[in-house]
This record gives structure tokens, C-alpha cells and sequence, in this order.
């Protein structure tokens, strides 16, 4: 599975699954992607997920 908010790869049994009223499923890897989603935080903007996703 990957993370919903910056697509890094979850563990079985680890993160957080969050599901909204229209019946979509946010999987979260970590309290940090959490707490930025909950901001309505872009990932494209944050600098810590880019560095990520141009190291792969």
C-alpha cells in the first residue's frame, strides 16, 4: 500500500486508514502526512516530500 498524501510505501499493520463520507479511503503513513492533510497542505508544495520523489 502506498501513502494517500506522499506516496511512500506502508507496512502491513502500520499508518492510519481514514474514510470520508462520500465512502473514500485515506491511507497515512505517518502522524506528520496526517496532520498536514488535516491543514489541506499540497504535497507538490511541501519540500520534504518533492526531496523524496526526486531521489527514486
Amino acid at each position: 500500500m502506498k501513502c494517500s498524501f506522499c506516496k511512500r510505501d506502508i507496512e502491513p499493520g502500520r499508518g492510519t486508514i481514514h474514510v470520508k463520507p462520500d465512502g473514500k479511503i485515506i491511507r497515512l503513513c505517518s502522524s506528520k502526512c496526517s496532520k498536514n492533510l488535516t491543514l489541506k497542505r499540497k504535497p507538490s508544495k511541501l519540500k520534504w516530500i518533492t526531496k523524496k520523489v526526486k531521489k527514486k
